[in-house]
Parts: C-alpha cells; sequence; structure tokens
C-alpha cells in the first residue's frame, strides 16, 4: 500500500510537467548513462520488458526519446531528444518538491535509513529472483 500511495504522489507532482513517475524513470536513466537498448534500460530500472516497451513507446510517440537501429540491425538504442530533456528538467522540479516533501514529514536522518534499506531489500531481492 505504502509503494501505490507514494507512486501517486509522484505521479500526481509529476503530472504536471506531463510525465507519469516510469517515464520520469527512464528518461532519468538514459539522460544518467547515455543510449540505452530496452532490455539494458529494463533489466537497471527492474522493469518487465514488455512493460518497459510500453512506457518507451508511449515517451516515443511523445517525442520525448528516439529508438535508433544499434550496430546489429534487430536491437534499438534508446537516446533522448531535446524535447525529452527540456522535459526532464521541467518534471525534475517537480520531483525534487515531492522529495523534499517526504524528507520534512518523515525527517531527514529517517529518510536516509528509509532510502538505505530499500536499497539492501532491492539488492536482496534481486538475489533471490536469480537464485
Amino acid at each position: 500500500m505504502a509503494t501505490r500511495s507514494v507512486v501517486r504522489l509522484y505521479d500526481r507532482a509529476l503530472g504536471e510537467a506531463g510525465l507519469r513517475q516510469a517515464g520520469y524513470s527512464i528518461l532519468s536513466r538514459i539522460d544518467a548513462e547515455g543510449p540505452l537498448m530496452i532490455r539494458d534500460l529494463a533489466d537497471r530500472l527492474v522493469l518487465e520488458r514488455t512493460t518497459c516497451s510500453r512506457e518507451v513507446e508511449a515517451l516515443n510517440k511523445a517525442g520525448l526519446l528516439t529508438a535508433e537501429v544499434g550496430n546489429d540491425r534487430r536491437r534499438r538504442m534508446l537516446r533522448l531528444t531535446p524535447a525529452g530533456t527540456a522535459k526532464l528538467v521541467e518534471a525534475r522540479h517537480h520531483w525534487k518538491v515531492v522529495q523534499q516533501q517526504l524528507r520534512d514529514v518523515v525527517g531527514i536522518d529517517d529518510a536516509d535509513e528509509l532510502l538505505d534499506r530499500l536499497r539492501m531489500l532491492l539488492h536482496a531481492s534481486e538475489q533471490l529472483v536469480e537464485d
């Protein structure tokens, strides 16, 4: 329930920039790492490939990223467009506001501890999936 509530909070804020949390995560990851294939993007974001592909398709249609043919014609490299970069800058402001609101409510030390524990949970769950 906490996950759904927090996602709803971010979706509402990011919606002011015309994005949802999943789209923001995709644009942010490509911005941080450079061009990625959908498979690699999905792995990094811990998303099912079909979910990632649907989100990428919507961002592509909106003109926020492109899917260019890579060295192997079967592979598509995802890149931000200038419009995608601008949208990300706009959305990042809204994301930071929500981050600060949550830190203010939870408390900075508790928020940092929570993030550390969530990272540990992510790592542990990924190991269990691989086993």
